[in-house]
């Protein structure tokens, strides 16, 4: 696999922000590529992917490249009053990374997902954007982050009203609400994950009954774990593997 780090201008954000990418090196592996978006937590950048796992090797011989954008602490959202994350996103880096490698440009060859921060991103975006992407998943998702407690919320995270406003629940970057509002077979294949240790458990077995309850087709599993990088460079690689399957990069008997 090759690696690059990518300084480009976001016109979203108004100022220069980067990616890091992971790309087969290989001739042999056919193209054009899939791409798979990896969206980071609350506290990390674009680095900490490939600082704490060896995503690199999970994603060897496969015809898929890794874009590990940097969404700061914004939530992977247009903020009330702030930074346009979502469009960076969306906008800047997925047009900068279909223009510039070989990689399908279309909803089959688009995967997302994320930890945490990430993983709420991850969902919202995928379920906002079902005409962009192609699968989606969550490990340890901030699922209910919207429909807490506000003052919790804002502990965790002090940009929460100046990005999301007062009262989000139920609004257009919830989760909850997105899947209550849309059609359901426009949905994506969606894989969620959480460790049973893990601070945020709940609010990942409330959104899968949730989905449950609206009838919406996808997998949740909980492993032993906690919030933590040993987590999620083990689950990581079944997320690979769904995605995989979903963009269809591998036969279905392997």
């Amino acid at each position: 696999m090759a690696f690059a780090s990518i300084n480009y201008f976001s016109r979203s954000l108004g100022k220069a922000s980067s990616f890091n990418i992971v790309f087969p090196d290989d001739p042999k592996i056919p193209r054009p590529w899939a791409v798979y978006y990896l969206l980071h937590g609350l506290s990390d950048d674009h680095t900490i992917w490939m600082r704490r796992t060896s995503i690199e090797r999970y994603v060897e011989n496969l015809p898929m490249a890794v874009v590990m954008p940097d969404g700061g602490r914004g939530w992977y959202t247009n903020a009330v009053e702030g930074y346009a994350h979502e469009d960076d996103l969306i906008k800047d880096i997925l047009g900068l990374v279909e223009r510039t490698f070989p990689v399908r440009a279309e909803r089959s060859g688009r995967a997302i997902g994320g930890l945490s921060m990430g993983g709420y991103g991850a969902v919202k975006l995928g379920l906002k954007h079902h005409d962009l992407f192609g699968s989606v998943n969550s490990h340890s998702g901030a699922l209910g982050f919207l429909r807490g407690d506000v003052n919790k919320s804002k502990e965790l995270s002090p940009e929460f009203a100046r990005i999301f406003g007062e009262k989000p629940a139920g609004g257009p970057e919830d989760p909850f609400a997105i899947v209550e509002k849309i059609d359901h077979g426009l949905i994506p294949p969606m894989r969620i994950d959480c460790g049973t240790d893990d601070f945020l458990l709940d609010q990942n077995r409330a959104f899968h009954a949730h989905l449950e309850k609206m009838h919406v087709p996808h997998q949740y599993e909980e492993f032993p774990g906690s919030h933590n990088w040993a987590y999620w460079d083990l689950h990581v690689r079944e997320a690979v593997a769904f995605h995989a399957k979903n963009l269809q990069l591998v036969k279905e008997a392997q």
